[in-house]
């Protein structure tokens, strides 16, 4: 299944709409339509509303299919990477070049790999509860200092 492109944000919308009414197979949401929902509810909800809107609605999909697996570490690594990746937008960014954005960016699931061991993020513990990344913080703050620095010296040369 091709990962989606999106031209306007009614397509993003539609894809937050259909996965809430458990309207997509199993199949059919894909890693690209996680991050879809994920970037809609961190653009659009205020702190932990959004981590929460997405763990209800992961819960009720999964129920719907009559399956099991929620995972709350890969739930809240995969809120607060994005989070983070947002964080570095430009403002004026539009929603559908961020979800575009982070839908190429991250790609590949396996990159929950280069933050956490294997044994650590597939352990009992983790699936229950939150577990912080052995092997690398989520936020860089070397990049979050270097963004910070951007937007002012950006400020300052559009003020002048």
């Amino acid at each position: 299944m091709e990962d989606p492109r999106y031209q306007i944000e009614r397509e993003i919308v539609e894809v937050v709409e259909k996965f809430e009414e458990c309207e997509f197979a199993l199949e059919e949401f894909t890693h690209a339509r996680h991050l879809t929902v994920a970037c809609w509810y961190l653009c659009t909800l205020s702190g932990d509303k959004a981590l929460q809107r997405m763990r209800d609605g992961l819960q009720r999909f999964i129920a719907h299919h009559k399956k099991q697996g929620y995972h709350e570490t890969i739930t809240r690594f995969w809120m607060e990477l994005l989070e983070n990746y947002l964080c570095q937008c430009l403002p004026a960014t539009s929603l559908t070049s961020k979800v575009n954005g982070a839908i190429e960016r991250f790609a590949k699931k396996d990159v929950l790999f280069s933050y956490y061991t294997r044994e650590l993020v597939m352990s009992d513990a983790a699936r229950a509860a939150w577990v912080a990344p052995d092997l690398r913080p989520i936020a860089d703050p070397d990049r979050v200092i270097v963004k910070a620095e951007f937007i002012c010296i950006l400020k300052a040369m559009t003020n002048s």
